[in-house]
């Protein structure tokens, strides 16, 4: 008999491992079934132990040993894929067992049996002792890029060695395999959550049995797969938010693949058309070096058109006082009329439908701001008639800085009461496109008309189809846009600069640049914030001047790279996420923490209230913080270094 120590593939496991006895010794690395909590899950073997050595600290044990379920195959992960999993958990705030199911795809615990495919695989390798390989950079175009993909995929062949594409999302993949896999189609595999069964199965069995170098290119729940010879891990589309898990525990699957790559001291590429700036830093920083030369200004191919709205909004108001406000400009009218003539393709983005209006005085068009920091005020509980002014019963809120005053008020420029709220939402935008354009074909893709992938790519593949068109998308849109057009445009952005996101600037400056580089002809831009450096640097491509003014302003405040948050969620009725958060501020108040109410994540009749943590970004695991955010109860949700403080 053995007692078998195991890691069970359990989200609300706060233990690293839980011990199991069976009748015969496995090894690490194995896959079996334990029973937990009344359900039967995978679970991976840590250690077997003979229980006749352990008798002392059976008799001793406060709880009663459980026997093992069944045992479903033989080891196939590496141990250095094992020590990046603890390493990235311990960053994390987490276990090791409840990181599993983020790394290891369903798949493969539904499918135990096929993991006999690994056998001819040395899951050793050997690369203690060596020094480790600087991470590598590219920041060029997608084409450019690939170019540089393509003579490394042929270099570490030659050298009879692997390369682990990994992309982000499932779009990103089926687009990178087009572009790479010409001239060497019997050695690329690709993995993706779209695939049958039957289609994983045959990528599977050519990944592990071929013994000529392959190029497997997927998401990081793939990473683990047994080739001994892999010799380079290229990270792509660095800068998406596609990185983050959606669910607990929160990762960030790039740091992952950089342990992964360490533990295996390979090297590692990590790529973009513009790099997140934490990662720019660190070039700058001299920890990570140029894969090639990178480039810090993007060249323009379209013809640029920026619109300023405030002035269209001064010519409306005179002609059209007391009517609606128009979300398409003149130039935007035209550039779509154009677009129809030429029988060619056009794309315009829209912010997400539910993104909060502006409010604009219809006498002189000066926009309600915000006293403190001059930021768009959002109005809240307008009346029917959609004004703002005298007896509304609303209320002005800053999204920044958290000011809040009273709706009935006049402009602070021309103390005209007649102040009306308004936004260019995408549903808003579409309905003025086809009431200016009835006869054209409009397609859309956004959240709320595309359920499923099948549905996106029906959607993607008629709009290229089809001449003449006009495709209507949000940031959904574009890892399905895979050929550029021959024009695009931006309809409303200007929602996006009341967000009280640290990392809004950068995600603006890349929405601007996606949109700007899909154009052969023509980009249009219309925005109440021309002169926004932001939005300066992105129509001209300026990457170094918009890296400089963004990472001198993280640095004043403490902002990553230079620091790190901790954000610590509450969830649960009103008065109980008060209450729990309160407890919580005192247990971490040595570390300063700030509490404040969520602005978007409430459900219903549930709160979510938020206690965020600031520290040194090289303090970063601290020991006894750590011990203290694991042994938070489960209604507490924990995110290191969170894409949003909201």
């Amino acid at each position: 008999m053995f007692i078998i120590e195991c890691l069970p593939f359990s989200k609300g496991l706060n233990k690293e491992s839980l011990s199991y006895f069976g009748p015969k010794y496995l090894e690490s690395g194995s896959l079996l079934k334990v029973t937990l909590k009344s359900k039967t899950v995978s679970a991976l073997v840590l250690q077997s132990r003979d229980a006749a050595l352990a008798k002392t600290e059976i008799k001793s044990a406060n709880f009663q040993l459980k026997k093992i379920s069944s045992f479903s195959a033989k080891p196939f992960l590496q141990k250095e894929f094992l020590e990046a999993v603890e390493t990235t958990a311990q960053y994390f705030a987490t276990t090791s067992g409840s990181i599993l199911s983020h790394l290891i795809p369903s798949f493969i615990l539904e499918n135990p049996a096929i993991l006999a495919n690994c056998k001819k695989q040395n899951l050793k390798t050997e690369s203690k002792g060596l020094p480790l390989i600087m991470p590598l950079v590219s920041q060029a175009p997608d084409e450019e890029r690939f170019t540089h993909y393509r003579s490394l995929i042929r270099e570490e062949f030659a050298k009879g060695k692997s390369i682990f594409l990994c992309m982000p999302q499932n779009e990103d993949i089926r687009q990178a395999k087009e572009k790479l896999e010409r001239g060497i189609e019997s050695f690329v595999s690709t993995f993706h959550n779209d695939m049958t069964k039957k289609d994983l199965k045959k990528e599977w069995e050519k990944t592990c049995l071929t013994s000529h170098p392959v190029l497997i290119i997927a998401t990081a729940k793939w990473l683990f797969l047994p080739r001994n010879d892999l010799g380079t891990i290229i990270l792509d589309k660095e800068n998406s938010e596609g990185w983050k898990t959606l669910s607990r525990p929160f990762l960030d699957l790039r740091l992952f693949a950089e342990k992964l790559a360490n533990k295996k001291n390979i090297r590692v590429v990590i790529g973009d058309s513009f790099l997140r700036s934490e990662t720019l830093y660190r070039y700058k920083q001299g920890e990570a070096a140029e894969f090639e030369n990178i480039k810090w200004r993007l060249s323009k191919e379209a013809e640029n058109t920026i619109v300023d709205l405030r002035k269209n909004d001064k010519k409306d108001l005179s002609a059209q006082a007391g009517k609606e406000f128009k979300t398409l400009s003149p130039q935007l009218i035209s550039l779509i009329k154009k677009t129809i003539e030429n029988e060619s393709r056009m794309f315009i983005f829209a912010a997400r439908k539910g993104l909060s209006s502006v409010t604009i005085c219809r006498d002189c068009g000066e926009q309600v701001k915000c006293n403190n920091c001059l930021a768009p005020m959002i109005l809240y509980k307008i009346n029917s008639s959609g004004n703002a002014g005298e007896n509304s019963g609303g209320a002005f809120k800053c999204h920044q800085c958290g000011e809040t005053r009273d709706a009935a008020e006049v402009c602070q420029n021309c103390h005209s009461w007649k102040l009306s709220a308004f936004g260019s939402g995408i549903d808003r935008v579409g309905d003025e496109i086809r009431k200016n354009f009835p006869e054209t074909k409009i397609f859309e893709l956004h959240k709320d008309v595309t359920g499923t992938n099948t549905k996106a790519f029906k959607i993607i593949s008629d709009y290229y189809e089809s001449r003449g068109s006009i495709l209507l998308g949000t940031e959904m849109a574009f890892p399905y846009l895979y050929k550029k057009v021959a024009n695009s445009a931006i309809a409303s952005l200007d929602s996006l600069f009341s967000i009280p996101d640290f990392r809004i600037r950068e995600k603006i400056f890349r929405l601007i640049l996606q949109t700007r580089n899909l154009a052969k002809e023509n980009f249009l831009i219309q925005t109440r914030n021309p002169k926004d450096p932001t939005v300066e640097f992105a129509i001209n491509g300026n990457l170094m001047e918009f890296y400089r003014k963004e990472i001198e302003d993280r640095q004043v405040l403490g902002y990553p790279p230079f620091g790190i948050f901790i954000k610590i969620v509450t969830r649960g009725p009103k008065l109980f996420a008060i209450k729990e958060s309160e407890k919580i501020k005192n247990i971490f108040k040595k570390y300063n923490p700030a509490i404040f109410n969520s602005i978007h994540e409430k459900k219903g009749e549930q709160s979510a209230v938020n206690l965020v943590i600031k520290l040194p970004k090289e303090s970063w695991p601290e020991e006894a913080l750590l011990s203290i955010l694991k042994s938070l109860p489960s209604h507490f949700e924990i995110k290191i270094d969170p894409d949003n403080l909201l």
